[in-house]
């Protein structure tokens, strides 16, 4: 229960930081919502174990996968709590950085 409320915040938290920031020089938004998915996705992307890579996606994948997530569409057993939080014009700006990520 208590690992579901921290992941349910970090989107949250995340872009409570990035309002807070936003006029000091540093991380762009979409770097700041992009290291709560590279927490689980590793730092490069390329995934681990049971989390799948998104180094290989294209923008329009990670896009409607993420609009799945956040309708329901799509079954997960975390992704669906953290993409609730996001519009959909935080999950273009996020699919357009993690896409542009090195292979």
């Amino acid at each position: 229960m208590m690992n579901r409320i921290a992941i349910s915040i970090l989107p949250l938290l995340t872009m409570l930081i990035w309002s807070t920031n936003s006029m000091a020089q540093g991380p762009s938004r979409a770097e700041f919502m992009a290291s709560s998915c590279l927490v689980c996705h590793g730092q490069e992307a390329k995934g681990a174990l049971k989390i799948p890579p998104l180094n290989d996606l294209k923008v329009s994948d990670i896009k409607e996968s993420m609009i799945g997530f956040k309708t329901g569409e799509e079954r997960s057993t975390i992704m669906g709590i953290i993409a609730k939080d996001y519009s959909k014009e935080d999950i273009i700006l996020l699919a357009e950085y993690i896409a542009a990520l090195p292979d």
